[in-house]
């Protein structure tokens, strides 16, 4: 026997008692409580005191799924933050940066505890997490957790096979049902904290005529009131979606890189080989999805310290004496302001073609200030001369292409302040592009052949991500006649033999009746 849909139902509906507010106090609060009960979870099954969240680790990972089951309202990852809004479809939950790199990194030279707001749960130290002594105190005095233990405990329990046979039960046959089933899921001190008393069981049950259990499993994914409402998102707007996987092999070096202090990372490699796609997939991955912490420009020649850092802007007046123009501060400036009111979360700062600017004139004196070790530390604007720091919760993300020889390389001194992850060609990823656009299998090893003679031919590379979106021949035959013919003359404009032979694989790859249409 599980729990019932309508037992789930109006237990779901009263946990936004937990707090009256809407939004951000709220959800702090199931932050809270998502992590605790996690990191409950896995104690238990560790039979520990204390787990580590290392880089790389079984449990870090099992810690952030068992974070996204507490609000999941089905395997599909369909959730909601709070209880009561912002639902979403997303596999990872929104569980990540804020834990993972902005305490661990501090737990390594001293303790700290998580989550800050509105109060502590759980310590940190080294890497290694455990809860709080008092946490049940807690709970009750900064959480408002009397409110809601009745209901949690359903919630908590809605996928739970209680193996009854009779469903007749008085009120302490059902507490004692509950209090089992959550012994077998969270620490002792977790479990004395959120089961609810009998008055407390009584009071929720009261006035509820409907069958408090049910043999089949309850589908709760009709709890999203409005599921009309969450868009399908268009090919136009995917890089925006927060959908990079846990596992993916460019997310955990960046991430590990952040977990041990970076605080610039540069994405280099060739044209076509996803650094934008990985820059934007990553930062957002990072920031839980939360676009309001990020921001993104591109550089250009033309690109300054004035239209980046600060610059004289014209009044539009000067009369009674007043200036002509006054310093207005920029785009990085804005952001690192936004940041430091809100330490708590990491905000990443997006350039697009690093190099096709001047970074270190564009970056001027700040070039110092956006190292690790000189974040916070206070200097003098030259426009405004006001005093201005960068946070250390600021992360810089570039993309560059190394070989575009219309620029300068980037000097020593800046390359330093970054961390490089390399991007080369992938037959794996140009293989999951094919796949996604439902190229037959022949098709695809023909693409792939030629794919691999012309990044051995080509001197610095030939990126994947040229074929995204090729479905069809017709695709093909637009693909060379209007984009590659023209880079490949270029890239090997003395090199004729090199360019038929470039050619040639490609024709290799189109039907007999079609291969005259390639120009």
């Amino acid at each position: 026997m599980y729990f019932s849909h309508e037992i789930i139902k109006r237990a779901y509906k009263n946990l936004i008692n937990l707090d009256s507010s809407i939004g951000k106090s709220r959800m702090e609060k199931v932050s809270g409580l998502r992590h605790l009960l996690a990191a409950s979870q896995l104690l238990l099954q560790e039979n520990a005191h204390e787990f580590s969240l290392a880089v790389g680790s079984d449990l870090r990972r099992r810690f952030v799924d068992a974070v996204g089951r507490v609000v999941a309202l089905n395997a599909n990852g369909l959730y909601t933050k709070d209880f009561a809004s912002a639902f979403e479809s997303n596999s990872d939950y929104a569980v990540g940066s804020n834990f993972f790199t902005t305490r661990l990194v501090p737990s390594r030279s001293k303790d700290t505890v998580y989550p800050g707001r509105p109060a502590a749960l759980l310590v940190l130290k080294q890497e290694s997490v455990s809860i709080i002594d008092n946490v049940k105190d807690v709970l009750q005095r900064s959480f408002g957790l009397a409110q809601i233990r009745a209901e949690l405990s359903i919630w908590l329990l809605r996928a739970n096979d209680f193996k009854i046979d009779s469903t007749s039960l008085e009120i302490s046959a059902i507490l004692a049902l509950i209090k089992s089933a959550l012994d077998a899921l969270y620490t002792v001190e977790v479990v004395d904290a959120i089961l609810p008393s009998s008055d407390e069981l009584n009071k929720f049950l009261t006035g509820f005529s409907e069958a408090l259990f049910a043999e089949q499993q309850a589908d709760i994914s009709d709890l999203v009131e409005n599921t009309d409402q969450i868009p399908e998102p268009s090919e136009a707007v995917h890089v925006l979606l927060n959908d990079l996987s846990d596992s993916d092999a460019i997310f955990a070096i960046a991430q590990q890189l952040l977990d041990r202090g970076a605080k610039g990372i540069l994405f280099s490699g060739p044209p076509g080989t996803s650094k934008t796609w990985y820059a934007l997939k990553v930062a957002l991955k990072i920031v839980d999805g939360d676009e309001n912490r990020l921001e993104r420009v591109q550089f250009h020649p033309s690109f300054t310290y004035e239209d980046f850092i600060e610059g004289m802007v014209s009044t539009g007046s000067g009369l009674n004496g007043g200036p002509l123009f006054e310093p207005k501060p920029k785009i990085f400036l804005n952001f690192c302001s936004k940041a430091a009111g809100d330490t708590d979360n990491l905000y990443i700062f997006i350039i697009d073609e690093f190099s096709r600017g001047d970074p270190s004139k564009i970056f001027g004196e700040l070039l110092t200030y956006i190292e690790p070790d000189y974040r916070d530390v206070t200097f003098k604007l030259p426009y405004s001369e006001k005093d201005m720091s960068i946070p250390q919760n600021v992360v810089i993300f570039a993309t560059m292409n190394p070989y575009d020889k219309s620029v300068s390389d980037i000097d020593s001194a800046m390359e330093r302040r970054f961390e490089i992850i390399e991007l080369l060609p992938s037959v794996d990823l140009l293989r999951m592009l094919l796949m996604k656009g439902g190229i037959s299998n022949e098709t695809m090893g023909k693409i792939i052949e030629f794919f691999k003679t012309a990044d051995r031919l080509s001197p610095h590379g030939f990126g994947h991500a040229y074929f995204k979106g090729v479905k069809e021949e017709l695709d093909l035959l637009l693909l060379w006649n209007h984009k590659l013919r023209f880079i490949f003359k270029k890239m090997f404009h003395f090199k004729v033999d090199t360019y038929s032979q470039v050619r040639q694989a490609y024709i290799d790859i189109i039907s007999d009746e079609n291969k005259d249409k390639i120009k």
